[in-house]
């Protein structure tokens, strides 16, 4: 019996677990649950960027926002990174921004990895590890790409290739 109340207990927190990660959307997007998952109005966020200034999320409501999780001893992330820098010059006229949020690194260990890599777009301090921890980010680099109305529309896990963004942005800055 006492097992029983275990095994119900353990699928009770899953379920609720589960529930809590979920939302859904409408067809235009605009009253999609708030969350983290495809589909949820991405949950915003402010945090400080690496030049001082506080940058928040729904700032760029309207634009086309990749959101990345890295870091500079992440050698997947290294990989993408100057494929990201390159889709941001070739895009950002075309309302295409990205967040780079760095996983609790210090500002001396960022700038010099950013320079070398000549990383332009906003490039977001996430100290704590708060917004990683609220989009339950559990591997790096993972990319969420949000579309101009504020919903998910891909959250990736591992490395994002140059045509795999690329493929998603002719799809969402098309306004799809």
């Amino acid at each position: 019996m006492k097992r029983w109340k275990s095994t119900v207990g353990v699928l009770m927190i899953l379920a609720l677990g589960a529930g809590a990660c979920t939302g859904s959307s409408t067809e235009s997007g605009s009253s999609a649950l708030q969350g983290i998952n495809t589909g949820n109005q991405a949950r915003d966020f402010t945090l400080k960027s690496l030049d001082g200034s506080k940058v928040t999320l729904s700032d760029f409501q309207g634009d086309v926002v990749l959101i990345n999780f890295w870091a500079t001893w992440c050698a997947p992330c290294r990989t993408e990174l100057p494929d990201f820098e390159g889709a941001y010059q070739a895009h950002k006229d075309e309302g295409f921004v990205i967040l780079g949020l760095n996983e609790q690194e210090a500002p001396q260990v960022i700038g010099p990895f950013v320079e070398e890599l000549g990383m332009t777009y906003p490039v977001l301090l996430d100290e704590q590890g708060q917004v990683m921890g609220e989009y339950r980010v559990l591997g790096l680099p993972t990319s969420v790409l949000v579309d101009r109305h504020g919903v998910i529309q891909v959250r990736h896990t591992g490395t994002l290739t140059a045509a795999q963004l690329e493929s998603h942005l002719t799809r969402f800055l098309s306004g799809e």
